[in-house]
């Protein structure tokens, strides 16, 4: 699609993402043609194959922003994890629809994996970095603590991220240092 900052890409963007998340709480993704897509959305067919050859670049192009947003953020981390925590956060709160599609039992698992391994690899990439995280305890225990991560951000999402970035980071902290039942007990 083109640049984002035009007004009417924006609003084009918008209403397809709109439309295919109301459309894909009722049907799998394979099963929604473009032109329902486009009638739902309100826009033409041919403004649609303007941009996209087919629902799944439209998701691409959606799950590309989104990835090198979540790349950026990382990259350019020089402060604590938990403040990362909160700009990743706020990094997903600003794609609700996008997310809300990726989330849906409708929508292939590929595009929620492909987001959600993210945190998979870069908790590789510094494993691999530290020297004093060398056993395969160490690494299953890092697993862990993304699987949980993950499990925390789709339900936030899920939920219609109705806490704020800040609670969402603090929670995923606080089970990632103290552990959930240490949190859920007051232990």
């Amino acid at each position: 699609m083109r640049k984002a900052t035009d007004i009417r890409v924006v609003r084009t963007q918008n209403a397809l993402l709109e439309a295919l998340e109301e459309l894909i709480k009722t049907k799998k993704l394979s099963c929604i043609s473009i032109t329902e897509l486009c009638s739902k959305a309100g826009i033409n067919r041919n403004t649609f194959y303007y941009h996209y050859n087919n629902i799944y670049e439209l998701l691409d192009e959606n799950k590309q922003i989104m990835i090198d947003e979540l790349n950026e953020i990382l990259a350019n981390n020089k402060t604590s994890n938990k403040e990362a925590l909160i700009n990743l956060c706020k990094c997903i709160k600003k794609h609700p629809k996008f997310l809300s599609i990726l989330i849906s039992p409708n929508c292939d698992l590929d595009y929620f994996n492909d987001i959600f391994s993210l945190a998979s690899e870069k908790t590789r990439e510094l494993i691999e970095n530290r020297k004093e995280i060398k056993s395969s305890r160490d690494l299953l225990i890092c697993y862990y603590c993304n699987a949980g991560c993950n499990a925390v951000i789709t339900t936030w999402i899920r939920n219609g991220m109705q806490e704020s970035t800040e609670e969402i980071a603090e929670i995923i902290t606080d089970a990632s240092i103290r552990g959930p039942i240490a949190l859920l007990f007051n232990l």
